[in-house]
């Protein structure tokens, strides 16, 4: 009997030596595959972070991306892959599919991660393992959708550039000018008819070399914005006060004494802000351009339009060009930038320092310093300013890039990314995450 059990325990001795190399690979494949779990719903997790954040700053940042991951996935051996995009409404055909039923548009932020990990029990011949590394991918997405009202001014150059053909079109830069504007006003149309209490609004003001509006008994008015001290034989012969334009670019100017050669053949006028996209997209599909340019003058008209008329509490002022300022008014506008042209209708709407007289009783100026615009219910305003580009890049026109600010500055390819900039600025202003 005693020997029968000796003989069992050494079978048993053996079949447990022959055991423990599987049993451990168990132990192995069960550590490392928990760890390859949960480093997966950490790299979730962390794309999820990421997303939120690459989509509050609506731009395509890998590095801000990495670091979140990096934060997260504090044992990565190495990052293989990342992936940020940004969609606009027609790449995605769900968003499609949701405007033709009348819902808001919205753009979609997506991250995806690849991560590397050292195994914990890499295994070997003998042994089942991970191996020596494992890979780990997780992704996430999120939604900007439209979800505050919004004042729209369009600052559109008229010159006669505006009439020639474009690599980024069919058709005229002006004639997919238009179009571009209608497909904008038929988004906020279709967002005006969901929430018809608090709608978009949008403006126009044009310009080539001067700036036109309708007076009370609808004839076109010319006006120069500039404030000459010496007028000359032409426009290059002006003596301009550059102090007193600044001072008084609030102040609505009188009919200008002269229409330079050229610019009697454009026609256009301000338009002001409303809700009938439909009259307002008539009107422009009508207006001609020619004539030279000189963005100074629609510059300082919108921002007269924009601290007597706006309503909502975000405003956008959109300029709308396709190259330089003609000659003289090129080192005109950057003079008048430098002493505050944009800097004023900005800080009069959102609040800080001004240099040009208040024209405006219901907006307190205390010491030269803007307290802000209110809305209507008493919300504090907020403006912006930005510059879009057709086929032509803008951070040459210097005047222009330090009006709204480097990184506010777009070069559009074609007309189709001109109305996603165009919309993805509307969004960016009035979205919320989803």
């Amino acid at each position: 009997m005693k020997h029968a059990l000796r003989k069992q325990s050494g079978h048993a001795a053996m079949l447990f030596a022959i055991m423990i190399p599987a049993l451990f690979g168990v132990f192995m494949l069960g550590s490392d595959g928990a760890r390859a779990l949960q480093t997966k719903a950490r790299l979730e997790e962390a794309s999820e972070a990421a997303v939120l954040a690459v989509s509050a700053k609506d731009e395509q940042d890998h590095q801000l991306a990495e670091r979140y991951i990096q934060h997260y996935l504090y044992d990565m051996d190495s990052l293989q892959d990342i992936e940020v995009k940004k969609l606009g409404c027609d790449a995605i055909p769900e968003c499609v599919a949701a405007t033709e039923r009348g819902e808001a548009r919205y753009f979609e932020y997506r991250v995806a991660g690849k991560t590397q990990h050292k195994s914990w029990f890499p295994g070997n011949d003998a042994i089942s393992g991970f191996g020596d590394s494992f890979n780990v991918t997780g992704a996430s997405k999120a939604r900007r959708y439209q979800s505050q009202p919004i004042d729209i001014t369009f600052i559109v150059d008229f010159s006669e550039s505006m009439n020639d053909s474009w690599s980024g079109g069919r058709h005229s830069k002006l004639k997919d000018l238009k179009e571009i504007i209608e497909d904008v006003t038929n988004e906020l149309g279709a967002y005006n008819e969901l929430y018809p209490e608090h709608p978009h609004r949008v403006a126009l003001t044009g310009f080539n070399r001067r700036t036109v509006n309708k007076d009370q008994d609808g004839d076109s008015v010319v006006r120069d914005q500039r404030i000459i001290s010496r007028e000359g034989e032409y426009d290059k012969d002006d003596w301009v006060n550059f102090d007193k334009t600044i001072a008084q670019q609030f102040i609505v100017k009188g009919e200008a004494s002269r229409t330079p050669n050229g610019d009697e053949d454009a026609k256009f006028y301000d338009l002001y802000f409303t809700t009938d996209f439909s009259s307002f997209t008539a009107k422009v599909k009508k207006f001609k351009a020619g004539g030279g340019t000189a963005s100074l003058q629609g510059i300082i008209r919108a921002g007269q339009i924009v601290t007597s008329m706006s309503k909502n509490q975000k405003q956008l002022i959109i300029i709308l060009s396709d190259g330089e300022d003609w000659n003289h008014y090129a080192g005109q506008t950057k003079k008048l930038v430098d002493r505050g042209m944009c800097s004023n209708i900005l800080n009069m709407v959102n609040g800080g320092k001004v240099t040009a007289d208040n024209t405006h009783d219901d907006i307190p100026v205390v010491g030269g310093v803007s307290q802000g615009m209110m809305t209507p219910e008493g919300e504090l305003m907020n403006a912006r300013m930005a510059v879009i580009g057709f086929d032509y890049e803008l951070n040459k026109n210097v005047g222009l890039r330090n009006c709204v600010g480097r990184d506010n500055v777009y070069k559009a390819e074609n007309k189709q990314d001109i109305l996603n900039k165009i919309l993805g600025l509307i969004t960016e202003e009035v979205g919320h995450l989803a």
